[in-house]
């Protein structure tokens, strides 16, 4: 049986008070939309069609997805309307989500699944009970507790605890047919895609009810509420970091992106940011006030406080990047120190070579980035400068406060400054 999902996500997002649509603003690293995304590609659709307000927006998505535009807000059942040529061909499972609700489960979209494919049912609708009054759709049920419509209630007017989940799944024949027999909804003048319950219990259609956790559809409008479900993304994190054996020593002053990696006996003290595509491999610790993107920190390195790694750089084991050094692009060898105060860019650093503080690699000319290589066992002194491109060799020794323009061979000592002159009585004072 095919499966398609219909991701609507042409909301407007005024209440985010930004330029970007409101399914692109990120959680944990991460656009809310893609959250959504990856969790119905691991059910493994033949199809995903996402319902956007604008084309350019979903430019990346072009060649990946079936891309539908929803030039006016009319509602959810008028963007699922507009999908319709998209799954008219369909004979399988329908499920529409929400672009907005990014701790979707793969477990409920399989329940939704298996409710049509398996148990045949024409609808299945997901709930969960709340006993303080909000503004959830509310689910009628008949005498014989079986759903026949459901009522928006944004007004929080309703003491009913039963509450529409919005995640909903169709037997595609059976949506195609009941959306042409969706109608304007006068007072908001939308086409509401819950008034499909109540044209199909009156059909007499197998209407299934399926529980869920009312985090899985938590729904982001505002800031506020993107703060709030970062916290949720955090803690989860957070806590499979735990699980594991990861030691963090103050939790919620460490932010990870979805995609961090890290093993056991990793250490992180206060106040990291680690974001993007970073692994952290066992043993090694990463010191307070951090940030991390794009790289490979291997077993046993120490990194910061106050250090910056990024640029998809590689620290391999037993490395120290110590206080005010930033790293980018670069590849270090086993047992590199950079204790202090530099900036190494676009290089590669061989093992056991030692960059003294101060010391900074000049990769950009204004035009092109250039490459620095330093061999194994080298030493580069205090307050060098390294104008790329340029090689330097193994056990090749720079003298503090040098400025290197040239290739240094192995086994060298390079000294590139100008001889100290010392002019007796010649001091400048200030006058008192």
């Amino acid at each position: 049986m095919q499966i398609a999902s219909i991701i609507l996500s042409a909301g407007k997002g005024t209440r985010m008070r930004s330029d970007f649509p409101k399914t692109f603003h990120k959680i944990a690293g991460k656009k809310m939309i893609d959250w959504v995304i990856d969790v119905n590609k691991s059910i493994n659709p033949d199809k995903i069609i996402i319902v956007g307000a604008n084309r350019e927006d979903y430019s990346t998505y072009i060649d990946d997805y079936d891309i539908i535009i929803q030039d006016k807000p009319l509602g959810t059942g008028d963007a699922v309307k507009k999908a319709k040529n998209h799954f008219s061909k369909f004979n399988g499972v329908i499920l529409v989500c929400y672009g907005d609700t990014p701790f979707l489960s793969k477990n409920t979209l399989k329940k939704l699944v298996k409710s049509i494919s398996i148990k045949k049912n024409n609808i299945a609708l997901t709930y969960f009970n709340k006993d303080e009054k909000n503004s959830y759709g509310k689910i009628i049920l008949s005498e014989n507790k079986k759903p026949i419509k459901v009522l928006e209630d944004k007004k929080s007017i309703s003491n009913i605890k039963l509450c529409n989940g919005g995640l909903i799944a169709f037997q595609s024949k059976d949506l195609y047919k009941l959306l042409s027999k969706l109608e304007l909804n006068s007072l908001s003048n939308e086409y509401f895609l819950t008034d499909l319950v109540e044209i199909a219990a009156k059909k007499s259609m197998k209407i299934d009810l399926i529980k869920i956790d009312e985090n899985e559809i938590l729904g982001v409008n505002d800031k506020i509420e993107l703060y709030k479900a970062e916290k949720i993304a955090q803690k989860k994190i957070r806590d499979s970091f735990f699980s594991i054996g990861v030691t963090l020593l103050d939790p919620e002053t460490i932010y990870f992106a979805h995609d961090t990696i890290i093993e056991k006996d990793v250490i992180i003290h206060p106040n990291v940011v680690i974001g993007n595509n970073v692994k952290i491999k066992k043993n090694s610790e990463i010191y307070s006030f951090t940030h991390l993107a794009e790289c490979i920190i291997n077993e046993n390195v120490k990194i910061g406080p106050f250090a910056r790694i990024r640029g998809f750089s590689d620290i391999a084991t037993n490395s120290k990047i110590g206080n005010y050094v930033e790293i980018k692009k670069t590849k270090l060898g086993k047992n590199v120190k950079i204790n202090h105060l530099s900036y190494v860019g676009d290089s590669n650093v061989g093992s056991n070579s030692n960059i003294g503080a101060g010391s900074i690699t000049c990769n950009f000319d204004g035009y092109e980035k250039h490459k620095t290589v330093i061999g194994k066992d080298t030493f580069i002194g205090s307050n060098s400068t390294l104008i790329a491109p340029i090689k330097i060799g193994d056990n090749a020794t720079v003298a503090a406060g040098s400025v290197i323009t040239e290739n240094i061979p192995k086994n060298s000592l390079s000294i590139a400054r100008k001889r100290q002159v010392n002019k007796k009585n010649k001091s400048i004072k200030k006058n008192n």
